[in-house]
């Protein structure tokens, strides 16, 4: 809703105040299912700028505007642990206009900059439609966050996801299909023979699955990839192993579907193949929507790509949508994560055109 406090909060100073609000953010340590103290944080930040801030267990989400179509703008709250290697305190340091942090680049910078910006589009002027800014938990481990809170928002007609993306708009974004292969033998002692030895059993498995050929190439997202990312086989030295299990993790396209790459898996291997997950399907957007018109608009000379990594977007396949933000994705989860102070001001006047030129399009 709109208050009569945001012209004073959100003016020419919503752009100075963007890595105060950052270094605030990123001083409260919020691990995924450990967000309650960044979400009080952020429902203080949204009374301050007059906003009437709605909390849902770890979800936090704002309406502006009274009327016209509904734009969701959707970042996340939660990070990784910190982890160690840190050069410098990972709470919010700021040094040499970088602010370092846990969660500076993923994703509170993209936040902060989407908080601002929707701050300064309905602070004077403001469009003609609707915002939903939500901040929503548990991104970086069950989904769950964004997938509980949309049932209880206004439908949408269109989306954007805050990822750091460098503000180029991914258009498309692969999907993840995770598969269990169990590979069983016959346990024996080592030094006698014998038996039926699974760990080498399921090598050929693995060097099966890397020669396994994807044909149909996305044009923004190429073709899926494959890779054995875990193995766990064997309990003692002298023991022939008779199982072995690996991890499969596959990043999807819309050109297969999981069902297809199941199957192709299941020819390739002699172990059992089981369906972890795949619901994480891939996205895309059309480029004539007016969402990725939008984003082009508030970026000139921006080119529209293909994401490899998954977010929340797989929750919003039914609602066009684009996932862009400041920052870049190379930094996510690394010890000295940081985020510019210029890509987060930039973000911030990016995210207020986004807005702008969306409801000037989608009237």
């Amino acid at each position: 809703m709109r208050g009569r406090r945001r012209p004073r909060r959100a003016g020419r100073r919503g752009v100075s105040e963007a890595v105060d609000l950052l270094r605030r953010l990123v001083a409260i340590p919020s691990e995924s299912g450990k967000e309650d103290a960044v979400v009080a944080c952020l429902e203080e930040a949204f009374r301050g700028l007059g906003w009437t801030p709605r909390r849902e267990g770890r979800n936090l989400f704002a309406l502006l505007g009274t009327e016209g179509p509904l734009l969701l703008l959707n970042s996340h709250t939660d990070t990784v642990p910190a982890g160690d290697g840190w050069s410098k305190p990972p709470l919010g340091t700021l040094e040499g206009g970088r602010v370092y942090g846990r969660g500076a680049n993923d994703a509170k910078g993209p936040l902060t900059a989407m908080i601002l910006g929707a701050a300064r589009a309905y602070a004077a002027d403001p469009p003609r439609g609707r915002v939903c800014l939500a901040a929503t938990c548990e991104e970086e481990t069950s989904g769950q966050g964004l997938e509980a809170l949309l049932p209880l928002l206004p439908r949408p007609d269109a989306a954007v996801v805050g990822e750091p993306t460098g503000l180029a708009p991914a258009v498309a974004q692969k999907g993840l299909l995770l598969l269990t292969v169990t590979v069983r033998g016959r346990a024996a002692h080592a030094a006698w023979g014998g038996g039926v030895n699974a760990v080498h059993a399921a090598a050929r498995d693995i060097t099966a699955l890397a020669e396994l050929p994807f044909e149909r190439e996305h044009p923004l997202l190429g073709r899926p990839s494959l890779q054995v990312t875990k193995v766990l086989g064997g309990t003692r030295h002298n023991v022939v192993p008779d199982r072995c299990e690996l991890t499969v993790d596959i990043r999807t396209t819309p050109d297969y579907r999981p069902e297809e790459i199941v199957e192709r898996v299941r020819a390739a291997v002699g172990g059992a193949v089981e369906i972890r997950s795949k619901r994480l399907e891939s996205v895309a957007t059309a480029p004539e929507q007016p969402v990725v018109q939008a984003a082009l608009a508030a970026r000139p000379g921006a080119r529209p790509f293909g994401s490899p990594t998954v977010s929340d977007w797989v929750f919003l396949k039914d609602v066009p949508t684009v996932k862009v933000g400041p920052g870049d994705s190379r930094r996510s989860h690394t010890p000295d994560e940081y985020l510019e102070a210029a890509e987060l001001e930039e973000g911030v006047l990016f995210y207020e055109r986004l807005i702008r030129r969306y409801h000037a399009l989608a009237q």
